[in-house]
């Protein structure tokens, strides 16, 4: 049974990995082929449904540190590292290391990634987590890594981009930040790391980018 088990949360995580895939391939292209991202979200809301019928799921979703002396800990250690993943972004792309100024689009990017955290790290890498830690830290990373190229490699915009960097940028952060979760036992510290992320990298943009739907 707890082998069933294991081999059922691997085949919907990797059904929900695939259809996060899909819809962000296919969500900037014109009707009818849009449709399919919208049927791929479809599939993703009822996987979530099945896994946000109470109030505990999602604070199981969330997490509970052992203790709020580590939480503050690992939340302090989140928003320095996200600190530091920004200035060292912004440098690769010779910019100021930090911005000039902030628009109110930095309130969407931030909660993009808040989004984007409570999907991968939280949802997804705690629901194959029982079949080992690594492999859940790895498994998370590789469904982000894959929804982020999905999403640059879409022929439907000719987006000019060095998709081996941004493979391998999300690959790291995604183990850093599945890595800090799982040793926390809180999506809090890796949701400030990537918030802050965002803020400091989408700051000056007034308007949001293609690749915001």
């Amino acid at each position: 049974m707890i082998i069933n088990n294991r081999y059922k949360s691997l085949i919907e995580a990797t059904l929900c990995s695939f259809a996060l895939m899909v819809f962000s391939f296919f969500i900037h292209y014109k009707f009818p082929l849009s449709l399919i991202s919208f049927a791929a979200l479809m599939m993703l809301a009822w996987f979530f449904s099945r896994n946000f019928q109470s109030l505990s799921d999602l604070k199981n979703v969330i997490g509970k540190s052992v203790s709020f002396k580590i939480t503050i800990l690992f939340c302090t250690a989140g928003f320095l590292l996200g600190l530091l993943l920004a200035i060292i972004y912004r440098w690769y792309l010779e910019i100021n290391l930090f911005p000039e100024s902030i628009h109110l689009f930095v309130i969407v990017a931030a909660l993009i990634g808040c989004i984007e955290e409570l999907v991968f790290r939280g949802l997804i890498q705690d629901y194959v987590k029982n079949i080992n830690t690594p492999f859940s830290i790895l498994f998370s990373t590789i469904s982000h890594t894959g929804y982020k190229c999905c999403l640059f490699l879409s022929p439907a915009i000719a987006a000019d981009i060095d998709i081996g960097f941004l493979a391998l940028w999300t690959f790291v952060a995604g183990i850093i930040f599945g890595t800090i979760k799982h040793y926390s036992k809180s999506i809090m510290p890796s949701l400030i790391a990537h918030a802050l992320f965002d803020i400091l990298v989408y700051a000056e943009y007034a308007n949001a980018p293609w690749w915001v739907w």
